[in-house]
């Protein structure tokens, strides 16, 4: 894959609340124009109601700051370090414990 820094060196001197569409997205994260139109960038949205797939630049830039920070992602690590919740199957020995 090319990197079209043209495209790039246009897109520096925007601002945050110009809308860019997936060829420019793609530009810039390095995913594939097909990656973006399926949307597969977690935690990124493009703005809904409009008939093209368009993402507000200041978001772009965000995101790609932050990384992919999506709601899930956070439930799913924060149900991951909780030390309350056991850990994978029971053993044999805490099974056949529990039935006396």
């Amino acid at each position: 894959m090319s990197v079209d820094y043209e495209t790039i060196q246009k897109i520096q001197k925007l601002g945050d609340d110009v809308l860019i569409g997936v060829v420019e997205v793609a530009a810039l994260t390095g995913f594939s124009i097909l990656t973006v139109r399926q949307r597969k960038l977690p935690g990124l949205e493009p703005i809904p109601g409009l008939s093209r797939l368009r993402w507000r630049l200041g978001d772009l830039r965000e995101w790609m700051r932050c990384g992919p920070q999506s709601k899930a992602a956070i439930d799913t690590a924060a149900t991951v370090n909780d030390p309350s919740r056991p850990v994978g199957r029971p053993t044999k020995k805490s099974q056949v414990e529990g039935r006396k």
